[in-house]
């Protein structure tokens, strides 16, 4: 799967006041926005996916790209499922928007979602941040290769930190299933729970993101799931150079409800391609750990379904 291309060029659209400009396949809503659009992030205020759309939201007003503002409201609760419900049932109408990765599409394939993420409707991806495996100091794994040498050598043995169900779950599950190891999981909760495990010597390995492991010199990478290498971690192979062919990253993507009109859903569309093509919000996310990116249209649903199908593959052996 393709990781989007770099939004590090000017759009060329000229947008300002009510965004007059024409749109592909179709003429954009002159009159849109007429109110506040309210952004749902299902998660607690402080958190990185919640940090993320509040700077793309932030750089859209000082840009002055909608006539009327973007709110960020926090709905935390059921693991993710009470924002994205809230989302999904709202009016299709331009006026309430979705912030989310791939947990949308765990919760559906682990059955604690009641419907599928493509009755979503994918406006714009923006940012994401590839995963990687991390180790600690004590843990006595020195590298990928000794990784899966210990894992073979001793199936479900060793013991990785985990938050069951989600993406670093089901990052792992793909790549045990490429290099055909098992792997034991420990329920230990969300990022910062995990690399509290490793770093206690309580569990050997945790997936990511990859700010953390940069940052703490006790913490090592293992495996990275992008595209290319981190920059910032030049030692540290992807899978794909280790001959396994997974890609894994927290794709975040700005969803409305199903049914929003076409010509509300490319005037948003041209505004985050607008607001991706700017140095400045470039600059600000990367500094924050994230990746600018900008995907939209039948590119964007086409690389969604193939992540989809990349953990539905799996997803049968971790419920």
């Amino acid at each position: 799967m393709s990781k989007g291309f770099f939004a590090r060029t000017a759009s060329g659209l000229a947008l300002s006041g009510a965004l007059t400009v024409a749109a592909a396949g179709g003429a954009i809503a002159q009159s849109y926005p007429e109110q506040p659009i309210k952004v749902i992030v299902p998660f607690a205020a402080g958190g990185q996916g919640d940090v993320m759309a509040r700077l793309v939201i932030q750089r859209i007003e000082e840009m002055e790209l909608l006539d009327q503002p973007m709110v960020v409201v926090n709905v935390p609760g059921g693991a993710a499922t009470i924002g994205m419900r809230q989302a999904k049932n709202a009016k299709a109408d331009g006026y309430t928007l979705l912030y989310i990765h791939q947990t949308m599409m765990t919760a559906e394939l682990m059955g604690t979602l009641d419907f599928k993420y493509s009755d979503m409707v994918p406006v714009a991806e923006t940012n994401n941040s590839c995963l990687l495996t991390a180790t600690a100091e004590g843990s006595g794994i020195a590298d990928a290769q000794d990784w899966i040498a210990q894992t073979k050598a001793a199936p479900n043995a060793v013991k990785e930190a985990t938050l069951v169900g989600s993406i670093a779950h089901f990052t792992t599950a793909m790549f045990a299933k490429a290099a055909d190891i098992q792997v034991g999981y420990v329920n230990a909760g969300g990022g910062a729970d995990r690399i509290a495990s490793i770093l206690g010597n309580h569990t050997k390995t945790a997936v990511v993101v990859a700010t953390p492991v940069v940052r703490n010199p006790k913490l090592s990478a293992l495996v990275y799931y992008g595209e290319e290498r981190h920059p910032e971690l030049p030692d540290t192979p992807t899978a794909k150079e280790l001959g396994y062919d997974v890609v894994s990253c927290l794709d975040n993507i700005w969803y409305a409800p199903a049914g929003t009109p076409a010509d509300i859903v490319d005037t948003l569309a041209a505004v985050f391609e607008q607001a991706t093509s700017d140095p400045q919000l470039i600059e600000t996310i990367e500094a924050k750990g994230d990746e600018v990116v900008f995907s939209s249209g039948a590119d964007l649903t086409a690389r969604l379904a193939a992540i989809y199908e990349d953990l539905a593959a799996v997803s049968g052996a971790l419920r």
